[in-house]
């Protein structure tokens, strides 16, 4: 979680997003091969390995040089808080608990003891207790005065620690960890890509990035109940070999498949244009929008990662356009005595064609590229350029855009 104060969109945001990179970067560099991970489960990550429940509270900024974690600090009170309630569901001796944040420890403090796992915890305990007791007196003492109470963002996680037992809080803290100066949530991608070590370090950044994106589909998707709410050490390895697969044998993956286009995205005007030039319906429209997004994102994507491919996707675009043409051609003749409705009618069968039949009849841009989106997609964007267009006078009629 963020442990900005603002109560903006944003550093809420990126602490939720920070969770999903550390649980893939926890999953992807362990050595084991029934571990799993599961975001907001017991904790913001639980990792589930070798018989051993990690439970993380993370504490994520971007600040340069956050302050260092004291005995005083709200977030190690407020982590304090979350163990504290869950620890009736639990079964300690199996449990462990981590405060991980990109802010280090003082030097100096007690609380580097829970950098040692065999530190001796008892003077820990003896002055977070000092700390809680301080806290709640302060406290008491201004409600007495009738003063704004001090320590609102503390006092919770003070009086769960007060009311254990002596017993509890040492078994708690001998469960406790931390991982203090860890990489913020900038840093991550490009540390998910260097424990890649299977992959060949030209291609780590590029696979990394698109494991991400599967990772990120699987976070939603356990979030919404869609899936599992653990994610395998398993299911990953899969992944990451399918990845390297796809590299080995040149293949292109389908990036855009399941992707949504922003909410705020404009289409060019001229693919409405055409469109309207046919009478085309809202469902046409709502279709034409969404797939020339997919093709236009991934047409970019292999150009960037691969730049031979602007040339593949140049011929394919002519092989597009000569299935396109020997369609047009028909209906021009056909239209030279109809009227005007009817042209455009015989235009919209041809864009409802780039849309269910096309995908059918034209082969892929390469064997095995099945994703029906770049076709009907490419049709679109050849269409924007008016390199294909929908009405048989399109070109007349869409002369006064040039």
């Amino acid at each position: 979680m963020t442990d900005d104060s603002s109560h903006a969109a944003g550093p809420a945001a990126l602490g939720f997003y920070y969770q999903s990179f550390f649980a893939l970067k926890t999953l992807v560099a362990l050595t084991g091969d029934d571990g799993a991970v599961a975001i907001e489960s017991a904790d913001d990550v639980e990792l589930k390995d070798n018989g051993q429940r990690l439970l993380f509270q993370l504490k994520h900024s971007l600040i340069s040089s956050p302050s260092a974690i004291t005995i005083s600090s709200k977030g190690l009170w407020r982590t304090l808080k979350v163990w504290i309630d869950i620890l009736p569901r639990l079964t300690l001796s199996e449990t462990q608990f981590y405060l991980v944040t990109v802010a280090p420890i003082a030097a100096g403090s007690v609380l580097e003891a829970l950098g040692t796992p065999e530190a001796d915890r008892k003077p820990l305990v003896a002055a977070l207790v000092n700390e809680a007791e301080r806290v709640v007196a302060e406290r008491e003492a201004a409600a007495q005065e009738e003063r704004p109470l001090p320590h609102k963002d503390r006092v919770a996680g003070c009086q769960a620690f007060l009311n254990l037992t002596p017993d509890a809080r040492l078994n708690l803290l001998r469960q406790a960890r931390t991982q203090a100066g860890h990489l913020p949530i900038d840093e991550m991608e490009s540390a998910i890509a260097q424990l890649l070590t299977l992959i060949k370090p030209d291609d780590r950044e590029s696979v990394a990035r698109r494991l991400i994106e599967w990772w990120d589909r699987q976070v939603v998707y356990s979030l919404c109940g869609k899936r599992p709410q653990f994610i395998s050490r398993g299911e990953l390895q899969e992944h990451i070999t399918e990845l390297i697969g796809d590299i080995e044998h040149d293949r292109l993956t389908a990036d855009f498949e399941t992707m949504a286009y922003p909410a705020d995205y404009q289409p060019d005007g001229m693919l409405t244009r055409q469109i309207s030039l046919v009478d085309g319906k809202s469902h046409d429209l709502a279709k034409a929008i969404r797939e020339e997004w997919k093709a236009r994102q991934q047409r970019s994507r292999w150009v960037n990662e691969r730049p031979g491919m602007a040339a593949q996707i140049a011929s394919y675009d002519h092989v597009l356009k000569e299935h396109w043409s020997d369609k047009q051609v028909e209906i021009v003749e056909i239209c030279e005595a109809l009227e005007e409705v009817e042209k455009r009618n015989k235009g919209l069968g041809l864009l409802r064609w780039a849309h269910n039949d096309a995908p059918t009849t034209i082969r892929p841009i390469v064997a095995g590229f099945e994703a029906p989106y770049y076709i009907r997609g490419s049709y679109q964007v050849l269409a924007i350029d008016r390199e294909v267009g929908w009405h048989p006078e399109y070109l007349a009629l869409l002369a006064d855009d040039a």
